[in-house]
């Protein structure tokens, strides 16, 4: 499940809108290959769910959950097995299927014994390889400066 979802308040009734690049773009991609064009995929390959860097990479996304939805940053966990993974409160996320996230994970040449954060651009090609967690402000200037984050910044009412 993705929290993207945002309240907006009009004086005739609320409405609910749910932040994304692209009407076209899914709200819930179900692989990766869904997210191009649309997020920014943040991966975190984990040796578990419970592994206290995976909680601590989410508990920095959660500090700026704002500014991860503003880039369009998808926490994307890749974990041997999601079943006990408790994802992050605030920040914008998807669990994949256990076939999709061992896809991931072969396609970039991960171990399953491995911690390492991915940061793909929205053409998917990867911008920042971590054996650690990145706090937000190396995400931020990074994503800054990326092409396709400078259009949108020029856009009117830009995130």
């Amino acid at each position: 499940m993705i929290a993207f979802a945002v309240g907006l308040a009009s004086w005739a009734a609320p409405v609910t809108i749910l932040a994304q690049a692209s009407p076209k773009c899914q709200v819930q991609p179900k692989t990766l290959a869904a997210m191009r064009k649309c997020y920014r995929p943040l991966l975190v390959f984990s040796p578990s769910a419970s592994d206290s860097r995976l909680k601590r990479q989410g508990e920095i996304l959660d500090a700026d959950a704002d500014d991860m939805m503003d880039r369009f940053v998808l926490f994307t966990p890749i974990l041997p097995n999601s079943k006990n993974y408790q994802p992050p409160l605030d920040t914008p996320y998807v669990i994949l299927s256990q076939q999709e996230m061992q896809s991931i994970r072969t396609l970039f040449h991960i171990p399953s014994d491995t911690f390492q954060v991915l940061l793909l651009g929205e053409d998917l090609i990867e911008k920042l390889r971590s054996p650690r967690p990145v706090d937000s402000t190396r995400l931020n200037s990074l994503i800054d400066t990326m092409p396709s984050r400078k259009i949108e910044m020029q856009r009117q009412h830009a995130n």
